[in-house]
Protein backbone atom coordinates (compact mmCIF):
# COMPACT_ATOMS: atom_id res chain seq x y z
CA UNK A 1 0.00 0.00 0.00
CA UNK A 2 1.22 3.48 -0.90
CA UNK A 3 0.32 6.32 1.41
CA UNK A 4 0.30 10.02 0.52
CA UNK A 5 -0.95 12.97 2.52
CA UNK A 6 -4.63 12.39 1.69
CA UNK A 7 -4.71 9.07 -0.15
CA UNK A 8 -3.94 5.38 -0.07
CA UNK A 9 -3.07 3.56 -3.28
CA UNK A 10 -3.72 -0.15 -2.95
CA UNK A 11 -4.67 -3.19 -5.00
CA UNK A 12 -8.31 -3.30 -6.03
CA UNK A 13 -10.81 -5.50 -4.19
CA UNK A 14 -13.95 -6.94 -5.72
CA UNK A 15 -15.90 -4.93 -3.13
CA UNK A 16 -14.64 -1.71 -4.78
CA UNK A 17 -16.91 -2.26 -7.79
CA UNK A 18 -19.76 0.00 -6.62
CA UNK A 19 -17.43 2.95 -5.99
CA UNK A 20 -15.54 2.35 -9.24
CA UNK A 21 -18.76 2.18 -11.23
CA UNK A 22 -19.43 5.81 -10.28
CA UNK A 23 -16.63 7.04 -12.55
CA UNK A 24 -16.21 4.08 -14.90
CA UNK A 25 -19.82 4.57 -16.12
CA UNK A 26 -19.62 8.40 -16.32
CA UNK A 27 -19.34 9.53 -19.95
CA UNK A 28 -17.72 12.83 -18.97
CA UNK A 29 -15.03 11.11 -16.89
CA UNK A 30 -14.37 8.61 -19.68
CA UNK A 31 -14.52 11.13 -22.51
CA UNK A 32 -10.83 10.72 -23.40
CA UNK A 33 -10.26 7.14 -22.25
CA UNK A 34 -9.19 4.49 -24.78
CA UNK A 35 -11.92 2.18 -23.48
CA UNK A 36 -15.72 2.56 -23.33
CA UNK A 37 -17.72 3.13 -20.16
CA UNK A 38 -18.55 0.13 -18.04
CA UNK A 39 -22.19 -0.83 -18.38
CA UNK A 40 -22.85 -2.72 -15.14
CA UNK A 41 -21.41 -3.26 -11.69
CA UNK A 42 -21.34 -7.02 -12.35
CA UNK A 43 -19.22 -6.61 -15.50
CA UNK A 44 -16.94 -4.27 -13.56
CA UNK A 45 -16.51 -6.92 -10.84
CA UNK A 46 -15.20 -9.27 -13.54
CA UNK A 47 -12.84 -6.57 -14.82
CA UNK A 48 -11.59 -5.92 -11.28
CA UNK A 49 -10.83 -9.63 -10.90
CA UNK A 50 -8.62 -9.31 -14.02
CA UNK A 51 -6.87 -6.24 -12.56
CA UNK A 52 -6.20 -8.15 -9.36
CA UNK A 53 -4.66 -11.02 -11.34
CA UNK A 54 -2.59 -8.72 -13.56
CA UNK A 55 -1.36 -6.59 -10.63
CA UNK A 56 -1.02 -3.39 -12.65
CA UNK A 57 -4.09 -1.27 -11.74
CA UNK A 58 -4.62 0.14 -8.27
CA UNK A 59 -7.41 1.81 -6.35
CA UNK A 60 -7.02 5.41 -5.22
CA UNK A 61 -8.66 5.59 -1.80
CA UNK A 62 -9.52 8.75 0.14
CA UNK A 63 -8.02 8.50 3.62
CA UNK A 64 -10.46 8.36 6.50
CA UNK A 65 -13.37 7.28 4.31
CA UNK A 66 -12.36 4.06 2.50
CA UNK A 67 -14.06 5.64 -0.55
CA UNK A 68 -12.39 4.54 -3.79
CA UNK A 69 -12.22 7.72 -5.86
CA UNK A 70 -10.16 6.59 -8.84
CA UNK A 71 -7.78 4.14 -10.40
CA UNK A 72 -4.15 4.36 -11.40
CA UNK A 73 -2.10 2.05 -13.57
CA UNK A 74 1.60 1.26 -13.60
CA UNK A 75 2.66 -1.06 -16.40
CA UNK A 76 6.13 -1.65 -17.80
CA UNK A 77 6.40 -0.95 -21.53
CA UNK A 78 9.20 -2.87 -23.22
CA UNK A 79 8.75 -0.67 -26.29
CA UNK A 80 9.47 2.51 -24.29
CA UNK A 81 11.76 0.91 -21.67
CA UNK A 82 9.69 2.79 -19.12
CA UNK A 83 6.73 2.42 -16.78
CA UNK A 84 3.53 3.75 -18.30
CA UNK A 85 1.17 5.56 -15.93
CA UNK A 86 -2.54 6.09 -16.49
CA UNK A 87 -5.23 7.30 -14.14
CA UNK A 88 -8.91 8.10 -13.90
CA UNK A 89 -10.76 9.94 -11.15
CA UNK A 90 -14.38 10.21 -10.03
CA UNK A 91 -15.70 13.59 -11.24
CA UNK A 92 -16.83 14.51 -7.69
CA UNK A 93 -13.13 14.64 -6.75
CA UNK A 94 -11.78 16.67 -9.69
CA UNK A 95 -9.88 19.96 -9.16
CA UNK A 96 -8.67 19.06 -5.67
CA UNK A 97 -5.17 17.85 -6.53
CA UNK A 98 -5.89 14.16 -5.95
CA UNK A 99 -4.73 13.01 -9.39
CA UNK A 100 -1.42 14.86 -9.04
CA UNK A 101 -0.95 13.47 -5.53
CA UNK A 102 -1.68 9.93 -6.70
CA UNK A 103 0.70 10.14 -9.68
CA UNK A 104 3.48 11.58 -7.51
CA UNK A 105 2.88 8.88 -4.89
CA UNK A 106 3.03 6.09 -7.45
CA UNK A 107 6.19 7.49 -9.05
CA UNK A 108 7.87 7.81 -5.65
CA UNK A 109 6.98 4.25 -4.73
CA UNK A 110 8.05 2.84 -8.13
CA UNK A 111 11.35 4.69 -7.90
CA UNK A 112 12.11 3.34 -4.43
CA UNK A 113 10.59 -0.13 -4.57
CA UNK A 114 11.25 -1.03 -8.22
CA UNK A 115 14.26 1.15 -8.99
CA UNK A 116 12.24 2.78 -11.77
CA UNK A 117 13.75 5.87 -13.40
CA UNK A 118 11.70 6.30 -16.56
CA UNK A 119 7.96 6.88 -16.85
CA UNK A 120 5.65 7.59 -19.76
CA UNK A 121 2.05 8.71 -20.14
CA UNK A 122 -0.21 10.05 -22.86
CA UNK A 123 -3.31 12.21 -23.01
CA UNK A 124 -5.67 13.72 -25.56
CA UNK A 125 -4.59 17.22 -26.56
CA UNK A 126 -8.07 18.43 -25.60
CA UNK A 127 -7.64 17.10 -22.05
CA UNK A 128 -6.14 20.16 -20.35
CA UNK A 129 -6.66 18.69 -16.87
CA UNK A 130 -4.43 15.68 -17.58
CA UNK A 131 -1.87 17.98 -19.18
CA UNK A 132 -1.68 19.99 -15.93
CA UNK A 133 -1.41 16.89 -13.74
CA UNK A 134 1.47 15.45 -15.73
CA UNK A 135 3.28 18.80 -16.05
CA UNK A 136 3.08 19.28 -12.26
CA UNK A 137 4.63 15.83 -11.88
CA UNK A 138 7.56 16.78 -14.13
CA UNK A 139 6.61 15.03 -17.38
CA UNK A 140 7.78 16.68 -20.59
CA UNK A 141 6.53 16.31 -24.14
CA UNK A 142 8.23 13.53 -26.06
CA UNK A 143 6.14 13.40 -29.24
CA UNK A 144 2.64 13.84 -30.66
CA UNK A 145 0.53 11.06 -32.07
CA UNK A 146 -2.87 9.45 -31.79
CA UNK A 147 -4.73 6.81 -29.87
CA UNK A 148 -8.21 5.46 -30.40
CA UNK A 149 -11.26 3.95 -28.81
CA UNK A 150 -13.94 1.58 -30.12
CA UNK A 151 -11.57 -0.18 -32.53
CA UNK A 152 -10.54 3.08 -34.15
CA UNK A 153 -14.02 4.62 -34.46
CA UNK A 154 -12.96 7.51 -32.20
CA UNK A 155 -9.44 8.87 -32.68
CA UNK A 156 -7.76 11.32 -30.31
CA UNK A 157 -4.87 13.61 -31.19
CA UNK A 158 -2.47 13.06 -28.31
CA UNK A 159 0.66 14.15 -26.53
CA UNK A 160 3.02 11.45 -25.33
CA UNK A 161 5.11 12.56 -22.36
CA UNK A 162 8.07 11.20 -20.43
CA UNK A 163 9.68 11.64 -17.04
CA UNK A 164 13.23 10.61 -16.15
CA UNK A 165 14.34 10.76 -12.54
CA UNK A 166 17.81 10.07 -11.20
Amino acid sequence: MIETERLFIRPFRISDAEDAFEWRSDTEVNRFMPYPCDESVEALRERIAEWIAEKDKYAIVLKGTEKVIGDITLEFSKKDSAYEIGYNLNRSFWRKGYATEAVRGLIGWASEALGAHDFTAFYAKENAASARVLEKCGFVKEYTGQYSRDNGKIVFEALFVRLHIE
